[in-house]
């Protein structure tokens, strides 16, 4: 059997997975279902050399990727984000190796020309298809690839027997989880206002990072600092806990490319209160499998749909059933089996267009080639240690 061999370029360095928490599961990510035999880490934001996770982690400087591809010789190289993980593939590709993206979020910014040069590109959602197909990519080569949840160690399990370390973190009454980097798009600034809108008992627990102090400032202005507690990272294995003891999900964001934090939450059966947009309306359905707010900047409504799905029983019980249901297709197994064809389509070239070569050329002309800023490296290894959710 021929030896199967895949380059890929995570969006950030190894060792920022481990740190969150992520090690036992980056094996089976980069290489879903063990398809192929030898699988290299390739990034300008690593050092050296080594082994780890069923991978060769190793650091590569855009001037040098194309001088390595031809030593491995690989049948893939996946590029991890259309920003600058697609701009480095794209820079060092060489003829006869293709280069599959995914892009996982619907911004802009994060949707580099690069992107267009690819042979196959992978998106995260349809509204992420829909921002890659105006850029001109070719619908030919694009597909959608869902982000996966374990379904396994994200499940209902409630009275979770830790949810009582929980519970004497905070006060009692009802508990509001919000789960994101601390952002405009993640729409904190609604949720704390909502919570002025709500019985005194009602409290928000923040978890994610970046400096909470703009929202302290504003729920101080709002009467409700002593209802807002902020959390900088919570370790990956113990999400499933909070999702299963809080009383609801409330993240109404203003944009998302995925928002694996939904399904992770759908999957513990939790009730959910988000926005009423794509992509969270394409896997979840008001009043089925979660409350979808329209009106998402409104905090009364926001607030509305929270006293809703805390204080309705009959209406947890349809969202919890209908959560659950809504996160199996997107299953690990069911993404990997996904994933696995992709690639060998690739492979037997069933899928994908090698890019034209002079635009090729052409992008690179327009850039300094093998030249990577110094607040990117850094930023890379000063990650929380947290996943970018």
């Amino acid at each position: 059997m021929r030896t199967r061999r895949l380059v890929v370029v995570p969006s950030e360095p190894i060792e920022a997975y481990e740190a969150a928490g992520y090690g036992s599961w980056l094996a089976r990510y980069y290489n879903p279902g063990g398809y192929f035999h030898e699988v290299y880490a390739l990034s300008p934001l690593e050092s050296g050399e080594r082994s780890a996770h069923g991978m060769v982690v190793m650091g590569v400087a855009e001037r040098d990727l194309a001088g390595v591809l031809e030593r491995l010789r690989p049948d893939v190289v996946r590029a991890y984000g259309g920003y600058w993980p697609a701009d480095y593939a794209v820079a060092g590709r060489v003829a006869g190796i293709p280069v599959v993206v995914s892009v996982h979020d619907s911004s802009a910014g994060s949707i580099h020309e690069s992107v267009g040069l690819a042979d196959v590109v992978l998106c995260v959602s349809r509204v992420v298809m829909d921002r890659v197909l105006a850029l001109g990519c070719a619908p030919a080569g694009v597909r959608l690839l869902p982000n996966r949840v374990d379904t396994k160690r994200f499940a209902p399990r409630r009275p979770a027997p830790e949810a009582a370390a929980h519970g004497r973190a905070f006060p009692p009454g009802k508990h509001i989880l919000h789960v994101g980097r601390k952002s405009h798009e993640k729409n904190i600034d609604t949720v704390v206002r909502a919570l002025g809108h709500l019985p005194p008992d009602y409290s928000c627990i923040f978890i994610g990072r970046d400096a909470p102090d703009p929202y302290r400032l504003l729920a101080r202005r709002e009467g409700v600092a002593g209802r807002c507690f902020w959390i900088e990272s919570v370790p990956n294995d113990s999400l499933p806990i909070w999702y299963n003891w809080c009383d609801c999900l409330c993240v109404p964001s203003r944009w998302e490319g995925f928002g694996i934090v939904f399904l992770e939450a759908a999957a513990c059966g939790t009730p959910i209160v988000t926005s009423d947009i794509a992509p969270m309306n394409e896997y979840l359905e008001d009043g089925v499998s979660a409350r979808l707010v329209s009106a998402y900047e409104d905090p009364v409504r926001v607030a509305d749909a929270i006293r809703s799905v805390c204080e309705d029983p009959g209406l947890r019980t349809i969202l919890t059933e209908g959560g659950v249901r809504a996160a199996r297709p997107f299953d690990v197994a069911a993404v990997d089996a996904c994933e696995v064809g992709i690639y060998a389509d690739v492979i037997e070239g069933r899928l994908g267009q090698p890019p034209d070569p002079a635009a090729v050329r052409a992008w690179r002309s327009k850039r300094s080639r093998g030249r990577w800023p110094t607040w990117l490296r850094a930023a890379a290894r000063l990650l929380h240690a947290e996943e970018s959710r």
